[in-house]
């Protein structure tokens, strides 16, 4: 495989924590080719992991699926509203396809996403980790991991996980440049002007990504990446794909499997400029913040509004569980 057929993914920095980034997965393995690729070397001569992708000569974008795109995150345990990254527990970036875009006869899955470094990549040289939390046709199921969890502990008692609040809205596409990478380019619909909320999780008015889908039989250094038990099961028919490749440009029918492992590369948007050009003609900027609830069916009495209508962290007294413990004591 020629070296304009490979990507290169930095293994910057020692090793990583669990869930949390893709910066020292291990080399892959060299896929047995006629013609030997010229090694590319980094200024710093710090340790590269290729990811490679299928040789194809055609230059057209394929696209693949089109829907809508939800950014959220959770605030920390003990913490009734985040006001800052460092206070947030994990975020998420859901995607619900269109009816009409679809694999072949199979339409693709809602998906939820957790990001490792709990935001999104600002620049090609971000390379974050991420997996599928939940994946399912029914859109009600995948939100059931939104919701707030409560649960007992012998120390401290009851503990609660905060539901999502929602950090903005938009429309996204998935496509497949030159059949050597798939990018996904969003355009955000709500809130109409990004605030502090949107900054901290480099939520911008519009951008796109490179997304690669590591192979489930490659390993993990340790404590990198998902256990051996929560990793993805692909049928045989996406596993032969791989074959010896640690890394494949990813597909719709790849992300509709609960534990698909991948890495989200900043990109410009130029490549995708007219399709997001198409996709802002279908943005209302006077969308409210209680039509997009309605839209995504959450309630927004327990979902946390706020930075969608004006970019702001929600206020501590604003808290649903908070509200919901006073409302229990009460009765």
């Amino acid at each position: 495989m020629s070296s304009e057929n490979e990507k290169l993914v930095n293994t910057n920095g020692g090793g990583i924590k669990r869930h949390h980034s893709i910066e020292n997965f291990e080399p892959v393995k060299e896929a047995k080719t006629e013609k030997t690729p010229q090694k590319s070397v980094d200024t710093k001569s710090k340790e590269v992991t290729k990811v490679h992708l299928h040789h194809q000569t055609e230059t057209s974008n394929e696209c693949l699926e089109k829907g809508d795109i939800v950014f959220m995150y959770k605030p920390k345990l003990g913490v009734d509203e985040a006001s800052s990254l460092d206070e947030v527990q994990l975020f998420h970036v859901m995607l619900i396809p269109e009816d009409e875009t679809n694999q072949g006869d199979q339409s693709s899955k809602t998906r939820l996403i957790k990001i490792g470094k709990k935001k999104l990549p600002a620049s090609g040289k971000d390379r974050f980790w991420a997996f599928i939390e939940k994946a399912d046709d029914d859109l009600e199921k995948v939100e059931e991991n939104l919701e707030a969890q409560s649960y007992q502990t012998a120390t401290v008692g009851t503990r609660t996980i905060k539901a999502d609040r929602i950090a903005g809205k938009g429309k996204y596409i998935m496509v497949k440049e030159d059949k050597n990478r798939t990018a996904i380019g969003y355009v955000l619909e709500s809130p109409a002007e990004v605030g502090e909320v949107q900054h901290a999780f480099n939520i911008t008015k519009e951008a796109s990504f490179s997304l690669a889908v590591k192979n489930p039989k490659k390993k993990n250094p340790a404590g990198a990446g998902l256990t051996s038990t929560e990793k993805a099961e692909f049928p045989e028919e996406l596993l032969k794909k791989f074959g010896d490749y640690q890394w494949l440009p990813a597909e719709p029918a790849m992300l509709d499997i609960l534990g698909c492992e991948m890495i989200w590369i900043g990109s410009t948007t130029d490549a995708l400029e007219n399709l997001l050009e198409e996709l802002n003609k279908e943005i209302d900027d006077e969308t409210t913040a209680s039509e997009v609830m309605k839209d995504i069916q959450l309630d927004e009495k327990q979902h946390p509004t706020q930075p969608l209508i004006d970019g702001e962290w929600p206020k501590a007294e604003d808290a649903p569980e908070k509200k919901n413990d006073e409302t229990s004591s009460n009765e």
